[in-house]
């Protein structure tokens, strides 16, 4: 049985003179027509969160994307493809590289179970895509799917970054390269060599895909990226709680199921191996190391189950307000930042889960918490952007 089914599309693209504007918010003077052009995150996404969440306010805020997309197309800012073709992703960082497929993915894919999934979702996410999907047509970034590597895939990939056809775009934080193929008989190629993919992994945009299969569309941009391109990254949790804790009650309580010691030098703690927490609490930061078998379980699933859950009372990490989430190179600055908001709240860091982890969970039927992993690469929203055609 095929695992993934992928199809060529005809994207909307930057006008690569522009794209440090609509894309990486390189703050730019003018146009030459002596406007300023704000992102196009801002303009074709940011506009429906903004507007008060009341029919009439989202009319108009989807009537101001409709308009602002048509207005880009029209001044040349943006350039609509009228030949479909798969496209060869790359982005460049300052110590690595990594290399992918972009294409459509057969929402069926999904709904047959055929993509294994890790994560729960937030429903007001999905509700909040789904209705903005229906409304616009619009995915300004794709899914991230993954795969044990491929020789017939490699070999493609290797031939397309071979031909100097390609754009390049980017800023002071990465390099982002596209190849498109466009002959019949490349892609014809690389949708068999994918067609024969064991097994599938969603590796992020859990709420994208999940809005995409309920508004019933066929297809969702997707970049497809080998095991060995992905990067996991840090996940934490910040905990803001309704009343003030106790650290004597905190701490009796923890010790039931983890060992804990002082950060030395009060160093935030920042674990690298499973079962090994860190916690802040009152400014000092704390080594948390589980004490129990539960440590076979993804970290995740663990603080939940014997912390978030039992101590604090959140029952639902999908809808709970008094949780949040900071993830990625700048989770500690985030951190930082809801603390000094809240001063009573409590942080928990957590060792980031390696893809074969993940793959491992997926495989089982293991279903993570929310905003379990942050995996890298996060493809900046507008590169290509797919607008759904409605039957």
């Amino acid at each position: 049985m095929s695992m993934a089914t992928i199809l060529p599309f005809k994207p909307i693209r930057p006008n690569p003179f522009y794209a440090g504007q609509l894309v990486f918010t390189k703050p730019q003077a003018e146009s030459v027509a002596g406007e300023s052009i704000q992102p196009l995150k801002t303009l074709l996404e940011a506009g429906a969160r903004l507007r008060p969440e009341t029919p009439e306010g989202q009319a108009l805020a989807y009537m101001d994307i409709k308009e602002s997309l048509q207005n880009l197309l029209e001044k040349d800012y943006l350039w609509r493809e009228e030949i479909p073709g798969i496209f060869i992703y790359e982005v460049v960082h300052k110590h690595y590289r990594q290399t992918g497929v972009w294409a459509l993915t057969d929402v069926k894919d999904y709904n047959d179970g055929r993509i294994k999934i890790h994560e729960l979702t937030f429903a007001d996410s999905v509700r909040r895509l789904k209705n903005y999907r229906e409304n616009t047509g619009l995915e300004g970034s794709p899914v991230l799917l993954t795969y044990a590597p491929t020789i017939a895939i490699n070999r493609i990939i290797a031939e397309t970054k071979a031909s100097p056809e390609k754009a390049a775009l980017g800023n002071e934080h990465g390099l982002h390269k596209i190849w498109k193929i466009k002959d019949g008989r490349a892609q014809e190629a690389l949708i068999k060599a994918f067609a024969e993919i064991g097994t599938v992994y969603l590796a992020d945009g859990h709420h994208r895909i999940e809005s995409a299969a309920l508004s019933g569309f066929e297809h969702i941009s997707s970049l497809y990226m080998a095991t060995d391109q992905l990067r996991i990254e840090e996940y934490d949790r910040v905990v803001i709680p309704e009343h003030t804790i106790n650290m004597t009650n905190l701490f009796g309580y923890l010790q039931k199921f983890f060992y804990l010691r002082e950060s030395t030098g009060n160093q935030p703690v920042r674990p690298r191996q499973r079962g090994n927490f860190g916690i802040l609490f009152e400014g000092y930061w704390y080594h948390m190391l589980t004490k129990t078998a539960k440590g076979m379980l993804p970290d995740a699933a663990i603080l939940q189950e014997l912390v978030l859950a039992p101590f604090f009372g959140i029952d639902d990490p999908k809808t709970d307000s008094r949780l949040k989430c900071a993830g990625g190179e700048k989770a500690l600055e985030e951190i930082s930042a809801l603390l000094l908001a809240h001063p009573g709240a409590i942080a928990f860091t957590l060792c980031p889960l390696t893809v074969g982890e993940l793959m491992e969970a997926a495989g089982a039927g293991l279903i993570l918490p929310p905003k379990s992993t942050w995996i890298v690469p996060k493809v900046p929203y507008g590169l290509l952007i797919y607008q759904h055609e409605r039957n």
